[in-house]
């Protein structure tokens, strides 16, 4: 029987409808394109030149299934929004389907993930910099310091502010990207660059899948705007148009990028050891230095850094608000309402281990190698529970489905898990990668256990979007153990009905005087079932069920 979590306290609720009312929403599925792109784009521009040492197919193979599972994986989490908009992100459903200890982990997981990926893209900004004037390469923690601050400071004022510099961003980027690949065309020579058959496929499926995660470059944080679902005024339709289209930009822009990048100088051979890719474009389309050119790719290294701290605030605010981790932090600002003081606990962790990535290069790889693991968790656990939530409510109104169902979100996983097994037992940072993974899912396991498990609640947000899925998994654990078809053979093997015990006759009555009401519809698909597994009124009324 799964652990009673208490009820937040009445002024939570209070505090929760009140900053909604002072947060200046996005009104359009255009504004999710927008911080999609800034978010994920900035991968393109950087790092995933590394993979190329399996050869030019080998490493096009694996951005085309990683993209192909991302594909999957966001239209899964789409339908999710259209059905439960919650902005807790992998914590809040996995709370659901897999337990709270393992939603708490999962929740803890997605936030070192973008926390580390921060840490990460921070330190390309000072490397960029330092590429142009290498004098400032002592200044390196100021750039830092400005990245973050700035970023923190746009989002904490929110609104209009930072919805208006977001989507100048993200059109910039894509206009950046459209002008590198069509401009880049004439320079292309893929039989001097990109290698031909030799390169096509270098060395044995142990390389390939040591490089597989690399692919990642190219899409990792297009899960992140299922964070959003407190920023936007209408998430259940908003989010899943806008998640779609972005993820279907960004898979064209990465094959056009990749297919681009290969012809280019300085060619295959060189090309890994790159720090800025497109330099190799830029260079030839606007006669720069290798220098100056690289200040062009500045924007994308910068886009993703505000976006992934709103994420991360938006899911420290949500266990906060459970009483998961310090409660003063699911506070926001009093004027804008954004969660300015999550975020500004984000900022300080990712300064913080730009520091251990700077002076010990190893930490650099390590961080990285632990931001990808924890996100191939987070993306396996939000795949199982789409297919909790898929086979579970079917009747459930939802405004988008995903065109892949149970099978898309099957392949995501499996994708999602051999990533997963490459970044613990093929990468090149040794024992000590792997021993500080689990060193802190040891420490927050502790935590959990010693602290949160006993002072945990469930927040009024939780409650009002997720509850009728914790008392409905809740009523059918109850309805197999000691439920009304339980069945018992005789010596004929014949099949007897138990009626309902007590437990189930309360729990049932508490479950319809917390629905109340519901409509003629409603009860008429309610009668129809003989599970407990009925959606709140809110829920029914967003479009029309689909099986």
């Amino acid at each position: 029987m799964a652990a009673v979590v208490a009820l937040a306290p009445f002024p939570l609720k209070k505090q929760s409808s009140s900053f909604k009312d002072r947060i200046q929403h996005a009104h359009s599925s255009w504004d999710i394109w927008a911080i999609g792109i800034t978010i994920v784009i900035g991968g393109q521009f950087f790092s995933w030149n590394a993979g190329l040492v399996v050869g030019t197919a080998g490493f096009g193979l694996a951005i085309f299934l990683m993209g192909s599972a991302y594909i999957c994986l966001a239209c899964s989490m789409a339908e999710m929004s259209s059905m439960l908009p919650f902005a807790g992100g992998v914590y809040g459903l996995s709370r659901v389907s897999l337990g709270f200890y393992t939603g708490f982990i999962l929740g803890c997981c997605e936030v070192l993930e973008y926390v580390l990926y921060v840490a990460s893209m921070t330190i390309s900004v000072g490397k960029t910099v330092t590429t142009r004037w290498p004098a400032m390469g002592a200044c390196q923690p100021l750039i830092w310091f400005s990245a973050i601050a700035f970023s923190l400071a746009i989002i904490s004022v929110g609104g209009k502010v930072f919805w208006h510099f977001n989507r100048t961003l993200a059109i910039l980027l894509v206009l950046q990207v459209t002008v590198y690949c069509l401009g880049s065309i004439p320079y292309t020579d893929m039989a001097q660059h990109a290698g031909g058959p030799d390169h096509a496929f270098v060395g044995d499926f142990s390389q390939w899948f040591t490089a597989f995660p690399t692919a990642m470059w190219f899409y990792v944080g297009i899960e992140s705007l299922n964070t959003l679902c407190n920023e936007v005024d209408d998430p259940k339709h908003t989010i899943p148009r806008g998640q779609v289209l972005c993820i279907t930009t960004l898979f064209v822009s990465s094959i056009a990028v990749y297919v681009v990048a290969i012809g280019l100088s300085p060619g295959v051979d060189n090309l890994p050891t790159v720090l800025v890719i497109f330099n190799g474009g830029f260079t030839q389309l606007f006669h720069l230095s290798d220098g100056d050119a690289s200040l062009l790719s500045l924007p994308a290294c910068f886009a993703s850094i505000p976006g992934f701290l709103l994420a991360t605030g938006n899911i420290i605010t949500a266990l906060a608000d459970s009483k998961l981790v310090a409660y003063p932090l699911h506070r926001r600002h009093p004027t804008f309402g954004t969660p300015v003081r999550a975020m500004a606990c984000a900022s300080i962790l990712s300064f913080a281990m730009c520091f251990g990535a700077y002076y010990e290069p190893d930490a650099s790889i390590i961080f990285y190698d632990m931001s990808m693991f924890f996100g191939c968790v987070a993306y396996t656990a939000q795949c199982v529970g789409y297919i909790f939530l898929k086979r579970r409510y079917k009747t459930m109104a939802r405004s988008y489905c995903s065109p892949f169902g149970i099978w898309g979100a099957i392949f995501a996983m499996m994708v999602f898990t051999a990533s997963g097994v490459s970044i613990l037992g093929f990468q090149n940072h040794g024992s000590s990668g792997n021993v500080t993974i689990f060193a802190t899912l040891f420490v927050l396991s502790l935590y959990y256990h010693g602290y949160a498990k006993a002072n945990q609640s469930m927040s009024d947000d939780e409650r009002k979007v997720l509850f009728f899925a914790h008392i409905g998994k809740l009523l059918w654990m109850i309805y197999v153990c000691d439920g009304e078809f339980l069945f018992v053979a005789n010596h004929n093997k014949a099949k007897h009905k138990r009626k309902k015990t007590c437990i189930m006759r309360h729990l049932l009555a508490l479950w319809q005087r917390m629905q109340g009401p519901l409509e003629d519809a409603t009860k008429s698909t309610r009668t129809r079932r003989s599970s407990v597994s009925v959606a709140p009124q809110e829920a029914t009324q967003a479009g029309p069920t689909k099986p």
